[in-house]
C-alpha cells in the first residue's frame, strides 16, 4: 500500500517529531526548573529576606512568565520569525519550530515547577530550619517532596508540546503532523495521513503512560 518514498517520508517525519518532542523537552526541563525555582525562592522568606528589590524582581519575573505563557502558540511562532531566522537560518522544518516551542513551553513548565514546590508543606520547611538544615539540604528535600508532581507536570508539558507541533504544521514545521496535513490537504495519500495521525496519538499515549507510571513509582517511594 505504501511506496518506498512514502516509507522514507514517514521515517523522516517520525525522526523530526521525536527530535522536536524530546530535544525541546530537554531545553524546557532545564529552563522551566530554573525559572520555577527562582519564582519559588523569591517569595519564600527561608531563602531570600523580604525586601523591595525581592518583591520587584519577583513581580517582573512572574508577569513576564505569565505573559509568555498566555500567548497563543501560532501567534508566538509568527512573532518569532525574525529571531528564528537569525538563530536557525530558516523558518521551515524542525529547526524552524524549535525556538518557538522552547519559548512557549518553558513558561508553562516553570509555573508547574513553581506550584509543585509551593505545595511542599510549610511544616516540613519549618522542621528542617529548626534542625539547622543548610539551604542546599533544604532545596534537595523540597525537590524530593515535589518530585512526583514535577514528573506529572513534565509529562503534561511533553504532551502539550506534541499539540504545539501539530499547530505548527500549517507553516511547514515538519514532523508527523506536517506529513498528515500535507497529504490530507492535497489528497495525495489518505492512508499515509491516517498512519501519521495514529502515530502522533500513539506517541502521546506512550508519553502519558510512562509519565504516569514513573509518577506513581516515585510517589510510592
Amino acid at each position: 500500500m505504501f511506496s518506498n518514498q512514502d516509507i522514507e517520508n514517514y521515517l523522516s517525519a517520525l525522526k523530526e517529531t521525536l527530535f522536536l518532542t524530546f530535544g525541546t523537552g530537554a531545553f524546557v526541563l532545564i529552563l522551566g526548573l530554573i525559572i520555577g525555582f527562582l519564582l519559588y525562592i523569591l517569595e519564600n522568606d527561608a531563602f531570600v529576606k523580604p525586601s523591595l528589590q525581592r518583591s520587584l524582581f519577583y513581580r517582573i519575573l512572574s508577569v513576564t512568565n505569565d505573559v509568555a505563557r498566555s500567548i497563543p502558540f501560532i501567534l508566538l511562532l509568527i512573532m518569532m520569525i525574525p529571531v528564528t531566522r537569525a538563530i536557525m537560518g530558516t523558518m521551515l522544518g524542525a529547526e524552524g519550530a524549535l525556538p518557538a516551542l522552547i519559548v512557549s513551553a518553558s513558561p508553562f513548565f516553570a509555573r508547574v515547577v513553581h506550584n509543585a514546590l509551593k505545595n511542599v508543606s510549610n511544616e516540613t520547611i519549618e522542621a528542617l530550619l529548626s534542625m539547622g538544615a543548610s539551604k542546599p539540604t533544604l532545596v534537595r528535600i523540597i525537590f524530593k517532596e515535589a518530585f512526583p508532581q514535577l514528573v506529572s507536570g513534565f509529562t503534561l508539558t511533553l504532551v502539550t508540546l506534541v499539540g504545539f507541533m501539530s499547530a505548527a504544521a500549517v507553516i511547514g514545521a515538519g514532523g508527523l503532523a506536517f506529513l498528515a496535513y500535507e497529504n490530507g490537504k492535497f489528497g495525495n495519500n489518505y492512508p499515509l495521513m491516517y498512519v501519521a495521525i495514529f502515530s502522533l496519538l500513539l506517541l502521546v499515549l506512550v508519553i502519558q503512560l510512562v509519565g504516569d507510571a514513573l509518577s506513581k513509582l516515585v510517589n510510592h517511594n
